[in-house]
């Protein structure tokens, strides 16, 4: 079988950071991916309409959600799809939250590397097929 890189979809509102995470990812350079960045939630659930991807990134606090909504309404159509979720919000109730819900893995802004992004996208794909094989 060839291999795939993991194709990712990043929601993220701040250009900036969305560039940061893009270079972090960039500069572990054993790790290929496709990544494709929207800005807004509803950006993001069109895209999954069409799309097939590996992980999402995604952030909690967007233009058009915020929150656990946030991570419910991607969380309901992409059920199969591992979540990484990472945001400003220093909320551990939230966090919790997010993760008995279904999230694989919870970041916050600023505490991570490009190898723990890595690290947590690949976790979070071999939990999510681990899963899957187990159904």
């Amino acid at each position: 079988m060839k291999y795939k890189p993991p194709s990712v979809l990043l929601v993220e509102d701040d250009p900036q950071h969305a560039e940061s995470i893009k270079a972090m990812l960039e500069r572990v350079h054993e790790f290929d991916f496709v990544l494709k960045h929207c800005y807004k939630l509803q950006e993001g659930l069109k895209i999954l309409k069409n799309d097939e991807f590996d992980v999402i990134l995604l952030d909690l606090g967007l233009p058009d959600s915020a929150g656990f909504e946030t991570f419910q309404s991607i969380h309901q159509q992409a059920t199969k799809i591992p979540i990484v979720i990472f945001t400003s919000l220093f909320d551990e109730e939230i966090a919790l939250k997010t993760l008995r819900s279904g999230a694989q893995e919870y970041l916050f802004k600023g505490e991570y590397d490009g190898q723990d992004l890595v690290t947590a996208i690949n976790h979070s794909i071999a939990r999510m097929k681990f899963v899957a094989s187990n159904d």
